[in-house]
Parts: C-alpha cells; structure tokens; sequence
C-alpha cells in the first residue's frame, strides 16, 4: 500500500510538473506574440509541441528495424502510421525523399494522407522539412494545394525560421504563379522584416533572382526606400548587392543615387564597404564614375583601414589604366610607411602586381632603399619577397646584393629567414651563389636556431647536390649533441628525405656511433617524438646493413621494458600508447625510453 502510494504521488507530481512546463511556453510565446515575432496562431501548437518534445519517445520496431538494416525491400506504402516518425528521423527521412522521386500516384496519395494535419509541424523540423520540401516537388498539384494551404496561414513564421525557410523557398520555385499567389502577398507586405533577418533574407534572395519581374518589383521598391540602412545591416547588405549583381540596369542605377551621398562613411564600413565593391564590379563605368571619384579622393585614408583597403584594392585589380596611375602618384611618397602597416602592405603588394612596369617604377625605388628595414619587419617583408617572386631579374638582383652583408644575421631573424628563403627559391643559381656561400659555411650555427634550421632545410630542399653533401659533412662529431634540439632533428629528416644514398649511409652512421659518452645519439633522438619520426624514417631508406647497423644500436640500449622485436616493428607508425607516456619517457613501438 506504501508502494502505491509513493507511485501515484510522483505520478502527480510530474503531470503538474508538464502542466508548469505547458504553461511556461505558452507564456514565452505570448511574449514573442507581443513582440510581433510569431504569429498568434502558431502560439498554441507550437507551445504544446515544444513542451510534449522533452517526453521520451520510443523508437517503432518498423523504424528500429530499418535503422539496423533488418527492413528488406522496404515501400512507401509499408510505413502507414510510421509516417510522421519516418519523416521526423534522419535517416527515415531520407528514406521517405528517395522513394518520393519514383513513387506512384498511389504511394503518392497514401504519404499525403499521412501527412495531412501535420505539415507545418514538419515544415519546422530539421529532418521532416526535407520531406516536405520534397513533397512540393514531385507530388501532383493537388497535393501541392493541399501542402500550401496548411502552410499558408504561417508564411511569415516559416520565412523566418532555420528551417522553415527552405520549404518556402521550395514552394515559390515549384508551385505554380496561382498556387503561390496568398504566400507572395504576404512577403511582399513584409519585405523589411525579411531581409533584415537571418534566414529571412534566403528568402528574398531566392524571390529577387527566380521571380517574375512583377513580383521582384514591390520587393525592389521596398529595398530604393531603405538602401542606406540595408546597406549597413548585418543581413540587409546581402540582398543590395544581390540587387545590384542580379537587377536590371535602372534598379543598379537607382541603387547608386541613392548610396552616392555616402560613399565615404560606406568605404570605412563592415558591410558597407561589401555593397560599394559590387558596383564597382557590376556597373557601367557612368554608373560607378562619381563612386570611383570619392574613393580616389580618399586613397590615402582608405589603403590604412581594415575596410576601406579592399575597395583600393578593387580598384587597383578592375579599374582602368589611368586610375591605377592616379593611385601611385598619391601613394607613391608613403611606400615605406605602407610597406610595414598590417593592411598597406597588401595594396604595395597589388600595385607591384597589377601595375605596368612603368607605373611601379617609383614603387620599387623606393623599397630598393629600404631592403634591409623591410626584409625584418612582420608586414615589410612580404612586400620584398613579393618583388624577388615577381619582379625583374635585375630588381631580384639589386635585393641580393643589398642583402649580401647581411646573410647570417637575416637567417637567424624570424621574419628575415623567410627572404633569405625566397631568395633561395626564385633567384637564379649566379644570383644566388653568394648567399649560398655565406649559409654553407655557417651550418653548424645555423641548424641549431629555430629559423636558421628553416633556411637550411630549404636549402636541402632547392639546392644543388653538391650543396647538400656540404650540408651532410657537416653534421658530423660534436654537433650531433643537439639531437635533442626539434629543428636539429628536422635538418637530419631533409637529408635523409632529399638526399642521396651516401648522405643516407653517411647520417645513419653518424647517429650510430659514439659521441663520447658510450651512447650513439640516436638513442637521444628515440627520446623525442620528433627525433622518433628521423629514426623511422632512417630504417625506411635504409639498406640491410645500415638497418641492422641502427637495429643494434636500438636494442643494445639501456631502456626498460625491452622485448625483442624485428626491424619491421620499428617502421610503423607509433602506437597510441606514445600519447599517454609520462612526460619524462618516449614510446617507439611498446618500448619505453628514460630521459
């Protein structure tokens, strides 16, 4: 008796827990109702379908058993009340889409039977939209009528949801003029909540561009009376420039009126920046001239600005050959300043790209003065290794030997080892040879430094043969006491990756032989994971001797743990099991290292 009264007082307990529960999303919805951001009539269901989603649903056996592959040869027909679960599951509604392309009328009137009552309940559903959508464009007319007036009294609603967006996107482009004839007047009498919102402005978007031009027209008339504010709005800004990409030539024009007064505040704008290029790109040169005067005017406040710079940049790419000279007269006494600012380093980059030889010529005397400064700046260098990629032979020249002083010290910097890394990649073999030089003979310095290494790794990889066997005879004796060093073992991978066989031979070797303390420095490199790799990849190029020459170093060393193990096992990956070592051991394969 005890028992059964505990049950029935926890059964109370939670009816009146849903009822607070029902209760509460109603009075949220009431609330968006007086907010205007859901329709009054879409309160109740949804309220009650919100409060009923947190109950535990059991899966049907039909649903369970074609999850798991144990429904063969399964029919539309066969779902009957499995419908709406099919459609709201992922993978059932994918079922429902696919038989839906080859279904007969008969399969087609049952699904719609049972569906009927339910379509707007699906039509917000992440997996059930997609059956409705479906629906709107293989099932006959009369189903599609029947789909459309379930809907029809929640466009707005549906318009403005994640989901729902994509079903009236599908009825306006798979229904007919008539059919959809209530859903357009009631987007058209609310353009401006639409394409201000996040999913809304899909909405819009798809009207503007598949539309007849009787029903973009209210939408177009709707977007001249707000350009300016919509041209700024997180959303409202896509659906200008879709205007301006996709519209006649007089909605363009009247766009451009209207945004001419404000170009300016425009350029310097997030989005609004993103409308201004579109004419740019999309009107006629009549069109855009007084856009494109009010940006030259401002050339030197918007090349600095995090914004503005792509306008210039537009213009630098697309504009005519004039305008481009007209940019580097204004420019062309603040190179340097540009050269080394975040955003005006990128328009000195497109001038020297886009420009004729004769227009970038100041450009390029002016950074052939200041080589040295840029090549060490974050922003600057990027602007001379853009001229040794780029320019002239004689302009790649004049940068070498105004570096030639200073290889080593540009080498060890963190953004000069990248010129010194492009000078070895795109200069030719006599322009460089001076550089290539002063690097040989400072090896030992430079694979021990973190952008050092980087230099001399690109080195291994563009040079000479010659050059790497340079390399190679150096790493030999005491410098392989850095073994425990990342960009030292980094060194050794390229050599073994690039190198020949007797650089191969040579480093393995190397790292097997004693270093003075009665241990080969290979066995400092298992400690590291990245030492780990070099190692693997030794065995992997090696011939039989070298690879039983680093197996016996391997085996005869004092780890913990050791079993015997063939050479195969070594040039696997490494086991899971290196990711949970303890910080002070290192995994090769199962077997633990000390530090």
């Amino acid at each position: 008796m005890i028992a059964r009264f505990i049950r029935n007082f926890l059964n109370g307990q939670h009816i009146v827990h849903k009822v607070r529960q029902v209760q509460t999303v109603q009075l949220t919805f009431l609330h968006q109702c007086i907010k205007n951001e859901c329709p009054p009539a879409a309160v109740l269901s949804l309220g009650a379908r919100m409060a009923s989603s947190n109950r535990p649903s059991q899966r049907s056996k039909l649903l369970n058993d074609y999850r798991n592959k144990r429904a063969a040869n399964l029919q539309l027909a066969d779902l009957g009340e499995h419908v709406m679960e099919f459609a709201l599951d992922p993978l059932g509604s994918n079922f429902i889409q696919q038989k839906l392309e080859c279904a007969n009328p008969t399969e087609m009137a049952q699904l719609m039977d049972a569906l009927r009552g339910h379509v707007l309940t699906l039509a917000l559903h992440m997996n059930g939209c997609h059956v409705i959508e479906k629906a709107l464009k293989s099932m006959d007319k009369a189903s599609q009528i029947e789909i459309i007036n379930e809907l029809s009294a929640q466009v707005l609603l549906l318009s403005l949801h994640e989901y729902g967006n994509w079903v009236i996107r599908s009825l306006l482009e798979h229904c007919t003029e008539k059919q959809k004839c209530h859903v357009l007047e009631q987007l058209h009498g609310n353009v401006l909540s639409l394409v201000t919102d996040k999913y809304g402005v899909f909405v819009i978007q798809h009207l503007l561009e598949h539309g007849l031009p009787e029903d973009r027209e209210p939408i177009v008339r709707n977007l001249h009376e707000n350009v300016l504010t919509l041209a700024t709005h997180t959303y409202g800004n896509y659906v200008i420039q879709h205007v301006i990409v996709h519209g006649l030539p007089e909605d363009r024009e009247r766009i451009v009126r209207s945004l001419q007064e404000n170009i300016n505040s425009l350029s310097f704008h997030e989005y609004g920046n993103l409308v201004v290029q579109r004419v740019l790109e999309h009107c006629t040169e009549q069109q855009k001239r007084p856009v494109l005067e009010q940006l030259l005017d401002n050339v030197p406040t918007l090349v600095t600005d995090q914004h503005g710079c792509y306008l210039i940049e537009s213009l630098i790419k697309h504009e005519l050959p004039e305008d481009r000279e007209r940019i580097v007269r204004i420019l062309q006494d603040n190179i340097n300043s540009l050269s080394v600012h975040k955003y005006g380093n990128l328009m000195v980059q497109r001038l020297l790209e886009h420009c004729t030889e004769q227009q970038k010529r100041p450009v390029l005397e002016q950074l052939h003065g200041n080589v040295l400064s840029l090549a060490t700046d974050k922003y600057g260098n990027h602007v001379i290794r853009h001229v040794i990629e780029h320019g002239l032979p004689e302009d790649r020249e004049r940068i070498v030997r105004t570096l030639h002083e200073n290889i080593n010290s540009l080498s060890l910097h963190e953004y000069g080892s990248w010129v010194i890394r492009s000078v070895l990649e795109h200069c030719t073999e006599q322009q460089k040879r001076p550089v290539l030089e002063q690097l040989l003979d400072n090896v030992p310095t430079l694979v021990t430094d973190k952008y050092g290494s980087f230099v001399i790794q690109h080195l291994i990889e563009h040079g000479l043969p010659e050059d790497r066997e340079s390399i190679v005879r150096n790493l030999q004796g005491d410098i392989l006491n850095n073994t425990h060093l990342h960009s030292f073992c980094s060194v050794i991978e390229k050599c073994v990756v690039f190198g020949t066989t007797e650089h191969q031979n040579a480093l393995i070797d190397q790292v097997c032989a004693d270093n003075g303390s009665g241990r080969p420095p290979l066995l400092q490199m298992l400690k590291r994971s990245f030492g780990n790799d070099v190692v693997q990849k030794m065995l992997n190029v090696a011939d039989s001797a070298r690879r039983q020459k680093l197996m016996l170093a391997i085996n005869t060393a004092p780890i913990k743990n050791k079993a015997n193990r063939s050479p195969e096992s070594f040039t696997k990956h490494r086991s899971s099991k290196s990711k949970e070592a303890a910080p002070n051991k290192r995994i090769m394969n199962g077997t633990s290292f000390d530090d």
